[in-house]
């Protein structure tokens, strides 16, 4: 038995996962949800040696289908994400919550001025679904929190001692990338 279709993949909720096999004999497959309970789709022929199942995704979470034959058998794995609807996206009380003690010294407006400015770059070179995956949420408040930094040194340029000099800051933040890269957008041409 050979895996048609890939062996992972990342869903909305809702979404349909097709499964498909090429096989010598029908298999059959057993979906496992979240809570471990498992269910059952039915299989069918596409063409000859190839069988599909379909399961739509009700819940988020990781789901696992084992598609067996008598001589066989494949795991498959998918993981499935609620969209995030705008309450679930950062708010300022979250920027609050990630700086802790440092927030304090910043008033409201300027974190939601930040907040606001970083969202709208973060969104102008990631590609930012109606899932928002908390790799990127990591990434939007690392942002925010280098955005307040720099405003405190408007040349990036941080004074050192007779011994060491003056230091430039990178232009990105290695985490910043590191989070967002799996989202970013391809620049063509």
């Amino acid at each position: 038995m050979q895996a048609h279709t890939s062996t992972a993949a990342l869903l909305p909720v809702g979404g349909r996962w097709l499964i498909e096999v090429d096989a010598t004999e029908m298999p059959t497959v057993v979906v496992t949800l979240p809570d471990s309970t498992t269910i059952t789709p039915a299989v069918t022929t596409t063409a000859t040696g190839r069988y599909q199942a379909a399961h739509t995704v009700t819940v988020a979470g990781r789901h696992v289908a084992q598609v067996a034959t008598a001589d066989d058998a494949i795991d498959f794995a998918a993981y499935a994400t609620a969209a995030t609807t705008a309450g679930g996206m950062p708010t300022v009380d979250d920027v609050a919550d990630y700086m802790r003690e440092g927030a304090a010294s910043w008033e409201t407006e300027d974190l939601q001025d930040a907040l606001d400015a970083e969202a709208a770059a973060q969104r102008s070179v990631c590609r930012v679904s109606a899932i928002y995956p908390a790799d990127l949420r990591q990434a939007l408040f690392r942002r925010v929190v280098r955005n307040l930094a720099m405003r405190q040194l408007p040349l990036a340029v941080l004074q050192g001692d007779a011994e060491t000099g003056s230091a430039t800051l990178p232009g990105r933040d290695p985490e910043v990338r590191r989070f967002e890269a799996p989202h970013r957008r391809m620049v063509v041409g």
